[in-house]
């Protein structure tokens, strides 16, 4: 009988294969961003990154432990991303000035990154039906609403920081779906954080009115 040939032991892939975990997570992006999560599948990522599916079975356990690395990347990098809308940044700055600095951070930054906030939109539906993206979308938002309303604390009337934070997240989200695109959606844009800007210092000058009648 012909000697039967030993199984090879499993190594690290070679050739294109060596690739990173970044590497699959940025193919996973380019996917979504085509057609959501629905998208996500082994296969079409290992096509896409002309490797075999071996490649993918090197850095993940299965699918599902793939996308629950790459919403954790996600959550991340949103939480780092908050480093910018800290309070007291620069000391020359007044409360008023602060806010107006964040709502231009909040307005036009998604607006820029369109292709950033596409991701997170897809996220969010996927969270609809996934217990694991839902929890990493609410983390997300309490960061980004709590950082807000302390922001927003010393220009609005006491006990309300929050509230006005959760309306100016929501129209923030909301004004970026409904304008990214269309016609005269800038400007739109640009009205929306005016008028923001407008109701705060209205808001600013009624609690400080009442603290003088005290």
């Amino acid at each position: 009988m012909p000697a039967t040939s030993k199984p090879k032991p499993r190594g690290r892939p070679t050739g294109r294969a060596v690739l990173s975990q970044q590497d699959w997570f940025n193919a996973a992006t380019e996917a979504i961003l085509e057609g959501g999560f629905d998208q996500l599948r082994v296969l079409p990522l290992a096509k896409r990154l002309k490797v075999t599916r071996g490649s993918f079975y090197w850095h993940f356990d299965d699918l599902g432990s793939f996308i629950h690395l790459f919403l954790d990347q996600w959550q991340a990098l949103r939480m780092q991303g908050l480093r910018y809308w800290q309070p007291g940044q620069d000391p020359g700055l007044t409360p008023e000035q602060e806010v107006d600095r964040v709502l231009k951070l909040m307005f036009e930054g998604p607006a820029v990154e369109f292709k950033r906030m596409k991701v997170e939109f897809a996220i969010r539906d996927y969270a609809q039906r996934d217990d694991y993206a839902r929890q990493v979308v609410a983390s997300v938002d309490h960061a980004r609403v709590e950082q807000s309303a302390a922001l927003l604390e010393p220009l609005v009337a006491p006990g309300t920081a929050r509230a006005m934070a959760l309306i100016q997240y929501s129209t923030v989200l909301g004004s970026v779906l409904l304008f990214r695109g269309q016609l005269g959606g800038d400007r739109s844009l640009q009205t929306i954080r005016q008028h923001w800007r407008q109701l705060l210092s209205g808001t600013q000058a009624s609690a400080t009115n009442a603290d003088n009648l005290q």
